[in-house]
């Protein structure tokens, strides 16, 4: 098993990564949480494949477990999903010192996460990753969240996990369209961090040691964390590709998985810049390379207008400019500002 401690300033917290991992959950919580009863959290898919194995080895130790299941996709990222959690929480009488559990991918990890955040004012909960997306994404960082019908992530807090445990065993139930979901959030990472990640990724060969190649993601994304809890500043950069990607999601309807949607922004926002900027730089082909290698498609379906009307209320946006990442070369990313205004002129250059 590796372990990866994050250190934020908002919360300190193991990620755990291991084979059979989803048969020992109880013993790895009990050893961090005093609660006695827990909220299991998780999709109609996710659920019938792994809730028993999880709620048994909670139920092992001594804890008294209640569930909660969902229809599966991103429309149960809602306001009224999280709702209906807090409602089964307060059925359940969780109290203070008891705790949610998200068993499954980023939409369970952001909206148990959120329930958890506002559920009598702040309870503990543990990010159980089903996908690979969220094994190297979404599960570390404590970002939490709804979308609403203006755009993605709009309204949510920031609740860091009390740990991360990830089976790279639940790999084998992903269809390939989830594995290249994680796929492009990997070559993101790859891109901003270059190393060791930048390496597998070049040979293509992303799955063939899971557990380092998880391990160096949460590693990648630990540091920005730690460094930028909250989002203000370096974290930003973990944002590439998802100003463009996030536009791409709600065009079409979130028919477009994120991670599909977030390779797409990676090449168009790397487009722009270059076009923007009147750079010249290697990246865009070497960025393209390594989605062609690891069989990510990047072709954009839409329009620069309806892209940009997608985008028009971007989080990333504040006093009239919107924050943009500049790849200047792998393992050099920087941040970069635009004004509004030139919005639908950037995405253009890029589309």
């Amino acid at each position: 098993m590796k372990s990866i401690r994050v250190e934020a300033q908002n919360g300190t917290y193991d990620v755990m990564i291991g084979h059979g991992l989803l048969s020992h959950v109880g013993e790895l919580v009990s050893e961090r949480l005093k609660g006695r009863k827990a909220l299991l959290v998780a999709d109609d898919v996710t659920s019938r494949l792994y809730a028993y194995t999880v709620a048994a080895s909670l139920k092992a130790t001594g804890i008294d477990v209640a569930t909660f299941a969902f229809p599966h996709g991103e429309t149960s990222k809602s306001w009224s999903m999280v709702g209906d959690i807090l409602s089964k929480a307060a059925l359940e009488n969780l109290t203070r010192s008891d705790f949610f559990v998200s068993l499954g991918g980023g939409v369970c990890g952001d909206i148990t996460g959120f329930a958890a955040a506002v559920y009598l004012r702040g309870v503990p909960f543990v990010q159980i990753p089903t996908t690979l997306l969220a094994a190297v994404d979404a599960s570390v960082g404590g970002k939490t969240g709804v979308d609403l019908a203006a755009g993605k992530n709009l309204a949510g807090s920031f609740h860091q996990p009390a740990c991360v445990i990830f089976d790279p065993e639940v790999i084998k139930t992903l269809p390939k369209e989830q594995i290249d979901e994680g796929k492009a959030e990997i070559i993101k990472h790859a891109v901003l961090a270059g190393g060791r990640l930048y390496e597998i990724a070049s040979s293509g060969a992303l799955l063939d040691d899971i557990e380092e190649v998880v391990a160096l993601n949460v590693e990648i994304k630990r540091n920005y964390i730690q460094a930028d809890p909250y989002d203000t500043g370096c974290r930003q950069l973990l944002n590439f590709g998802h100003t463009i990607g996030h536009a791409i999601e709600k065009c079409s309807n979130y028919t477009v998985p994120h991670g599909q949607a977030v390779a797409m922004g990676m090449v168009a926002e790397t487009k722009a810049f270059i076009k923007f900027y009147n750079e010249k730089s290697e990246i865009l082909e070497i960025i393209q390379s390594l989605l062609e290698k690891n069989n990510i498609k990047f072709d954009i379906p839409y329009t620069a207008q309806e892209l940009t009307q997608a985008a028009s209320h971007d989080k990333k946006m504040a006093s009239g400019k919107l924050n943009i990442i500049a790849p200047i070369g792998i393992g050099n990313c920087q941040l970069r500002s635009i004004p509004i205004s030139r919005l639908e002129e950037y995405i253009e250059s890029g589309v």
